[in-house]
């Protein structure tokens, strides 16, 4: 049975979600968004405030009407923290966010050869998820949840079941976690490219973010589709390894992070080094053309891969991400040139441009998988059967 309770609630989070951009609205503008009742919205509005997860501001109204100015109502961006890991095969980036989706704590660290061993990791980064709590001086009854990315195939259960650049194979990720984070915290383990994907839906216009495809490129690329506004999973949470398909760039056949991830810039990543500190030193030497050839290879592997995805998904945008996204500026003319030659008559070349979240864009990304749930509505029937 459905509760007057919980369509209070429902209430309450219809109102939650208008402001999740970070916008700020009067009751009444909100009344008017939702086709609600100024009581109804102000009932909301209380319960939102108890909760911790919306402020008044007086000073900050958007409403649109003459007359006497209401009073605005935003998120509140201390209300709730979460917590965010990506797993590298160079590094491991813990960040903590909080509900405005700005980064109030951050802890990266090198791993060297150790990414191989999944236990020496799961003690690096419970350690890191503590030191990153402590760096935020957020009250950890405040912090929602954890999420922990990993550049691999993750099943719905939060095991890693193929990590190829981490050499994992079947670790049970999730269920080590979970006896180090609170019982209430919401603790997920996500493929990267998802992770990333969550953080970039958060900040892109909703037009374009019914078809979108979002490429995470560090060491390998992950990728993520998005279909009238739902990411694509698959039926076991596999969908998305466009980094795995083949392509053929100046007799070389194979695979597309291959020939367009980190192995590409072989010169440039040394042993022991961060991908972003391997992008910083091809970047310096852009100037004196020593890069040229490397950025041509690569503009051209780029291209071909894209084209494939275009080919397959329609895409309104592509949105690239991760350390390597540093480079498409210096090769987007030549990308969209090729990608013109490559694409079939009557495909679009899409809209690309890079992240909005920058290398620490998976991390980010994990946090904010948990930051949806707070603007998740409930299944009905679940919590109409819980209420009873």
């Amino acid at each position: 049975m459905i509760t007057t309770r919980l369509l209070r609630h429902i209430n309450s989070l219809r109102c939650l979600r208008l402001l999740q951009d970070g916008r700020t609205m009067s009751r009444a503008d909100m009344a008017r968004a939702l086709r609600q009742t100024r009581a109804s919205v102000g009932n909301a509005i209380v319960e939102l405030v108890q909760a911790g997860l919306v402020i008044e501001d007086a000073d900050a109204a958007s409403e649109s009407r003459v007359g006497r100015p209401g009073i605005g109502v935003r998120l509140n961006a201390e209300g709730a923290f979460f917590v965010g890991i990506d797993i590298g095969t160079r590094v491991i980036t813990g960040v903590v966010m909080d509900l405005q989706m700005t980064v109030v704590g951050r802890v990266v660290e090198l791993v060297g050869d150790n990414y191989r061993n999944p236990e020496y990791v799961l003690a690096r980064l419970l350690s890191i998820k503590d030191e990153v709590i402590a760096r935020s001086s957020v009250a950890k009854d405040k912090i929602q949840g954890l999420a922990v990315s990993v550049p691999g195939v993750v099943g719905y259960d939060g095991s890693v079941v193929h990590a190829p650049f981490l050499e994992w194979q079947n670790f049970p990720l999730r269920d080590r976690i979970l006896p180090s984070c609170p019982e209430e915290w919401v603790t997920e383990v996500r493929n990267d490219a998802f992770a990333f994907a969550s953080a970039e839906l958060s900040v892109t216009d909703p037009a374009m973010a019914q078809n979108m495809l979002v490429l995470l490129m560090a060491e390998g690329i992950g990728s993520a589709a998005i279909s009238d506004g739902k990411l694509i999973t698959g039926a076991h949470g596999y969908a998305g390894e466009l980094g795995h398909m083949a392509i053929s760039v100046k007799g070389r056949a194979e695979s597309f992070e291959e020939l367009a991830g980190a192995k590409s810039f072989p010169t440039y990543m040394t042993a022991g080094m961060s991908v972003m500190e391997g992008v910083e030193r091809l970047i310096a030497e852009i100037p004196s053309g020593k890069a040229n050839s490397t950025l041509e290879f690569w503009a051209e592997a780029l291209a071909h891969g894209l084209a494939n995805a275009i080919h397959f998904m329609d895409p309104a945008q592509i949105v690239l991400g991760g350390p390597l996204a540093s480079l498409f500026p210096f090769v987007s003319d030549r990308v969209g040139a090729l990608l013109e030659t490559l694409l079939l008559k009557g495909f679009i070349v899409p809209s690309i441009k890079v992240a909005s979240f920058g290398p620490d864009g998976a991390a980010i990304g994990a946090a904010a998988t948990i930051r949806e749930r707070i603007f998740s509505m409930p299944d009905l029937e679940e919590a109409a059967s819980s209420a009873q």
